[in-house]
């Protein structure tokens, strides 16, 4: 069954305190978090996202070291960090962190695997600041890693972020062609089921959001930029992160669903994020620009 959820951003909105929630690995989350408009005087000293080879357990397998830091120039009433992991275009795991009146987080995890991969994680830094008279502005940054590893019986394991010679060109090409024809194929599958016309929107895959921290959104502006991707990630983190909305109030684990695809109508102010669970069930989130956000 296909699932259409609607989100919309409000710029200048009051937020209202969220609910704490407690995930699997005991680590706290929030039911979500609202983008408030950016603050000036306030901004990101650093924020990054790692991927490196931890050790090499044995022949067949190696431990992928992930990590996710940042901190804001200054303290923050609430900073919250939130991380995505793809290997080969799918989800594996996520990272969430939020905590009061600090500056800096620091987020890591490690990861077993095994065979040669294409790693990719993307990277949310947030962070709200409360003046008086219930004034409340924000910060944003987002960073982002790859790590391609080699792990075949002929060499020693090895691994890159960018091909740089020949040979690791053509594991580059080996690691990607599979995942791109799949994820073609997928979304092809997709915008006919929605009937979307590619050529109508600016299609930008959630893991290279990455580029536009500094640069506007094509048709945008750099301000309406900013509060789209701030809008966007507070979406995702409803509708993806604590997990796909299913049929009876249930809901599907985000992991193993496909890399988010941003479609941005070149024509009206809206953008469709699109992905497919692990269970193989279409999703299609809309987020309208500069209107009232709306029940889901």
């Amino acid at each position: 069954m296909i699932k259409k959820v609607q989100y919309t951003i409000m710029l200048g909105m009051i937020g209202v305190f969220a609910l704490i929630l407690v995930n699997t690995n005991n680590n706290p989350v929030r039911e979500s978090f609202t983008y408030f408009p950016p603050d000036p005087d306030v901004s990101f000293v650093s924020a990054r996202t790692s991927l490196s080879i931890l050790t090499q357990e044995d022949e067949d397998e190696y431990t992928l070291n992930w990590k996710s830091e940042s901190t804001l120039s200054e303290v923050a009433y609430l900073r919250q960090d939130l991380s995505f992991l793809y290997e080969e275009g799918r989800l594996i795991d996520t990272m969430s962190s939020w905590k009061e009146n600090t500056a800096t987080i620091h987020q890591k995890q490690e990861f077993t695997s095994e065979d040669s991969g294409h790693y990719e994680a993307i990277s949310y830094h947030y962070g709200e600041i409360h003046y008086p008279n219930d004034i409340i502005r924000s910060a944003q940054e987002m960073s982002y890693d790859q790590l391609y590893v080699i792990d075949s019986p002929m060499t020693p394991l090895e691994s890159f972020k960018k091909a740089t010679n020949e040979e690791e060109k053509e594991w580059e090409y080996i690691l990607d062609h599979a995942m791109i024809q799949q994820s073609q194929l997928i979304f092809k599958a997709m915008v006919t089921e929605y009937k979307i016309h590619p050529e109508d929107y600016y299609i930008i895959p959630l893991t290279s959001l990455y580029r536009y921290q500094d640069k506007p959104l094509p048709g945008l502006s750099k301000n309406e930029t900013t509060d789209v991707i701030g809008g966007l990630w507070a979406g995702l983190y409803k509708n993806y992160f604590l997990g796909i909305e299913s049929t009876g109030g249930r809901t599907e684990s985000p992991i193993g669903s496909t890399i988010p695809m941003i479609l941005l109508h070149k024509q009206s102010p809206y953008l469709l994020v699109l992905f497919q669970s692990k269970s193989g069930r279409n999703i299609q989130l809309i987020q309208y620009l500069n209107e009232p956000i709306l029940d889901s």
